[in-house]
């Protein structure tokens, strides 16, 4: 729903418990399409990669991971 309210082609959700005081991450990434990719814990380096990932495929205007 806020991914068509705010006219989003993607969301990156964290665990409320991650984040700030860790290096690492555990992120859920939420197309406008209904897709979901859980990516495991991992450093933020390597979830900043998947996310760039997902935002090249989405500018291709075709399917990343």
């Amino acid at each position: 729903a806020k991914l068509a309210r705010k006219n989003l082609d993607m969301i990156v959700a964290n665990e409320v418990s991650m984040g700030f005081a860790s290096d690492t991450n555990r992120v859920v990434i939420v197309k406008r399409d209904g897709t979901l990719r859980h990516l495991p814990l991992m450093s933020k380096e390597a979830v900043a990669e998947a996310i760039l990932d997902e935002v090249a495929g989405l500018l291709r205007g075709g399917k990343s991971r």
